[in-house]
């Protein structure tokens, strides 16, 4: 069975400044994979080589046993992939909340494709699962940080991904809110039968939920659990 993430011997240059140092990092089928760090510790930089935005000056890349490096697009495996970032950035457009879980749809159908009732569907049973289904009407941005941020986990998973990458999901959240994101997120780990790779700041929050746990730390990686 192919690892569904494996870095080898990663090496990221971002200008003059060497990010990752011979990261090596795996997660298989179904693990659910924190990497921790001081910020700038290149945990960012990490989840881009993950999705095809950076390439690396060295090191091997492979997702779902596709070597990155052998293809120029890779549109086919972001289908795969759904994305949780830092801060949502629907809550700058005046939308409804079922209207940015819907756009999580788009990655399958198309941009210039009408989603059809199975999309609805698809969007509404993501809003389900995250608990904000009562707020489906309501615009992004009259709600608050941790329900956005369950807006943009509903968006990740309506795409149905095989792949959830989550760039510090609770960083702007207080404290009931970060432990309530972290047990939908390890819910919908479980239920979807996902691998996730979730970078934090906050080793303390993620172990509880962590299969391993990757310290980045001076550009090097490093297995702490």
């Amino acid at each position: 069975m192919h690892h569904s993430i494996e870095l080898a011997e990663l090496y990221v240059r971002l200008g003059n400044v060497s990010v990752l140092q011979g990261v090596n990092i795996e997660a298989k089928p179904c693990e659910f994979i924190s990497v921790v760090g001081a910020n700038g510790a290149g945990k960012t930089t990490l989840l881009k080589v993950v999705n095809g935005i950076l390439k690396p000056s060295q090191g091997r890349i492979t997702v779902l046993g596709y070597n990155l490096s052998h293809y120029k697009n890779l549109n086919f495996l972001r289908k795969e992939i759904g994305v949780v970032p830092q801060k949502s950035n629907s809550n700058r457009f005046p939308i409804c909340v079922e209207e940015a879980v819907l756009m999580g749809r788009y990655g399958k159908i198309g941009l210039m494709r009408r989603p059809k009732e199975p999309d609805w569907d698809k969007a509404y049973e993501a809003m389900k699962a995250v608990g904000i289904s009562q707020f489906s009407k309501k615009l992004v941005p009259e709600l608050s940080g941790g329900e956005q941020q369950k807006v943009a986990l509903a968006r990740a998973i309506a795409q149905e991904p095989l792949i959830l990458l989550l760039d510090e999901p609770t960083t702007y959240l207080d404290q009931e809110s970060r432990s309530e994101i972290m047990e939908i997120i390890h819910t919908i780990h479980h239920q979807r039968e996902l691998t996730t790779l979730l970078v934090s700041h906050d080793d303390q929050l993620v172990e509880q939920y962590s299969d391993k746990i990757y310290l980045l730390k001076e550009g090097k990686g490093y297995l702490i659990k």
